[in-house]
């Protein structure tokens, strides 16, 4: 998938961020929206095609006298639990900081929407705070954390009917090979940084929303052979920088779509 360039547009909240890092004040109006060019997702973890089979055979295979259950286990092994099933993927974003000034990344709000335009769609929100020091060091939970009052921003409440749960936070990472971590990376002035964003699919939720999927292979499942199973997604948010005493910079990503093969 080619990388997609997003707009971007500015908004300076009215709430300050958790840690002010710096005094941006002299800057005033100068202070310019930093870009996010979205790279692409890929998969980092998935259940193999010989797993998935294992789950889905016994439900949509019909064997007289219910021998379902026997016949999918001889072909292809014992039925998998579904939480041994994880599903996760890294995004990964471009940011560019035009400024003279670093820019911390605050907060990310991030969609993913599984089968977007069918009837088994889903769609899942994940609010995460990063912390300069970590995890905790950032004091209480921000309640307008992941919320914006521009319209032209992705906020948290653009996705009420969300499933909760589906899409959980595994971290960001800065530098390619880095563990993800929820510590708030820094872009540089007048600088540009990729970050991997890692996130899990709740199995569960996945599982259920992929039947369709086995249902429409029920001649190979009976063969013996496991299909490939695609999932077409879409992915969006907005990633918040704390620009000190000015409060927060929201910027826009996505919507970009894509498909997943397992």
């Amino acid at each position: 998938m080619k990388p997609i360039a997003l707009g971007a547009s500015l908004l300076l909240a009215s709430t300050t961020a958790c840690i002010p890092l710096q005094n941006l004040g002299a800057l005033g109006a100068n202070i310019k929206p930093p870009s996010i060019t979205f790279v692409g997702a890929t998969l980092v973890s998935t259940p193999s095609r010989q797993q998935l089979s294992a789950y889905y055979c016994p439900d949509v295979v019909s064997v007289p006298l219910g021998g379902a259950a026997l016949l999918c286990q001889g072909l292809f092994g014992p039925r998998p639990a579904p939480e041994s099933m994880v599903v996760a993927f890294d995004a990964r974003l471009k940011i560019q900081n035009p400024n003279e000034i670093p820019l911390p990344l605050a907060t990310l709000l991030a969609a993913v929407t599984v089968f977007p335009g069918f009837a088994n769609e889903q769609t899942g929100a994940t609010c995460v705070q990063l912390c300069p020091g970590g995890p905790g060091t950032c004091g209480p939970p921000d309640p307008n954390a992941c919320q914006a009052s521009s319209r032209d921003v992705r906020s948290l409440s653009d996705f009420a009917n969300a499933a909760t749960g589906l899409v959980v936070s595994n971290g960001l990472a800065a530098i390619a090979g880095q563990p993800p971590s929820f510590t708030a990376p820094t872009v540089a002035a007048s600088s540009e940084m990729e970050v991997t964003a890692r996130f899990s699919l709740s199995p569960q939720q996945l599982l259920r929303v992929m039947r369709q999927l086995a249902d429409q292979s029920v001649s190979e499942l009976k063969q013996g052979r496991a299909p490939s199973f695609v999932i077409p997604y879409r992915l969006e948010g907005t990633i918040w920088f704390d620009a000190g005493s000015f409060g927060r910079i929201a910027i826009p990503w996505g919507p970009a779509s894509g498909t997943w093969t397992i």
